[in-house]
């Protein structure tokens, strides 16, 4: 899975220099940025509880634009908006957001008799 994201971003980004890029692809790439700084940021000092919730809010929120992105084809933006919401209930298993994303994209994966991505 980590080889079709960093795929998937090989591409954005390729796209972002071959084109002026469009607001769909700025406000993903400024979400990545956002969730990258915030994560590198907590890991540093991980007793900051302030970092820490700007960590578990850059990757919910990332979560939440990958999943809903026009430019993402679905069978990336589910299987990576999955992990980030997992990666913030792990910090904060009461985040009602990623609970509810996630619980939506599990389901969804299900209806249509597909198992959900690990």
């Amino acid at each position: 899975m980590r080889t079709s994201i960093g795929f998937a971003l090989a591409v954005l980004s390729a796209l972002a220099i071959a084109q002026k890029p469009n607001p769909d692809q700025l406000k993903l790439q400024r979400a990545e940025k956002a969730y990258s700084v915030t994560k590198l940021a907590w890991g540093k000092d991980k007793a900051n509880k302030t970092k820490r919730k700007a960590y578990i809010n850059a990757t919910v929120s990332l979560g939440t634009i990958v999943m809903n992105s026009p430019i993402l084809a679905p069978r990336a933006k589910y299987p990576r908006a999955l992990s980030l919401y997992r990666e913030a209930l792990k910090l904060d298993p009461a985040n009602k957001e990623a609970k509810a994303n996630k619980a939506m994209i599990e389901d969804i994966y299900r209806s249509m008799g597909r198992p959900i991505p690990k």
